[in-house]
């Protein structure tokens, strides 16, 4: 009898320290939760609150050419602006358009687009030196003018102009318009000429990844 009366008592405490365990672990969860009951014979009033939070991700977009729109998946094609000098035309000084087929809006033609939410954003050009042919023959990337534009679509009023000049080698001088309660939201068309301007000997200068015919433009905030 004594034997079953200790079981008895052992299980009891068992039970009451299970039950004390599950209040505790139960105890933050409510906790966070809030409620207050008032009584009285006249006007009440009580109160309940909550907590928001809302965590906003650090974003910067930046497409020159194709590609899609911002959110849109990555886009990694790169847009080849093609010129075809004239013999007639040969270092005339007459701007030479690029080929209908160059860049994503043609004749050289290309979208332009920055946004951001992280206030001032750095965006700059940057080549490896002159365009080459490959067998020592150079073009400097100041034969090659820039025009900016509105965008039509998607619609902007030439929010992003192209800096004046190309840099000769390395980084430009950084560029972008100055952003509105830290959000930057811009863009423009910007259409590429051969100037021209110079005889050159004849070869293909630059290309597809080739003879340092590739600017690269570089978006970045801190």
């Amino acid at each position: 009898m004594k034997a079953n009366f200790l079981h008895s008592r052992t299980a009891v405490r068992a039970t009451a320290a299970y039950l004390a365990a599950m209040t505790a672990l139960a105890l933050p969860t409510l906790a966070y939760a809030e409620s207050a009951t008032v009584t009285g014979a006249g006007a009440l009033s009580t109160n309940a609150r909550l907590d928001f939070r809302i965590t906003i991700p650090k974003v910067l977009f930046l497409r020159v050419g194709t590609g899609g729109l911002f959110g849109a998946a990555p886009n990694t094609t790169v847009d080849l602006i093609d010129f075809i000098v004239p013999a007639a035309n040969l270092g005339d000084g007459v701007a030479i358009a690029a080929t209908a087929l160059s860049g994503n809006l043609g004749n050289g033609a290309v979208t332009a687009l920055l946004r951001s939410n992280a206030g001032v954003v750095t965006l700059t050009a940057n080549t490896l030196g002159a365009i080459s042919n490959g067998a020592g023959d150079t073009i400097p990337w100041s034969e090659i003018a820039i025009a900016s534009s509105a965008l039509v679509t998607p619609a902007f009023a030439n929010t992003l102009p192209h800096p004046l000049a190309l840099p000769l080698t390395g980084a430009s001088t950084p560029f972008a318009p100055a952003p509105i309660a830290r959000i930057t939201n811009v863009g423009s068309t910007w259409t590429f000429s051969y100037r021209n301007t110079a005889t050159v000997p004849a070869g293909v200068y630059g290309g597809v990844a080739l003879n340092q015919g590739r600017v690269t433009y570089t978006a970045s905030v801190l």
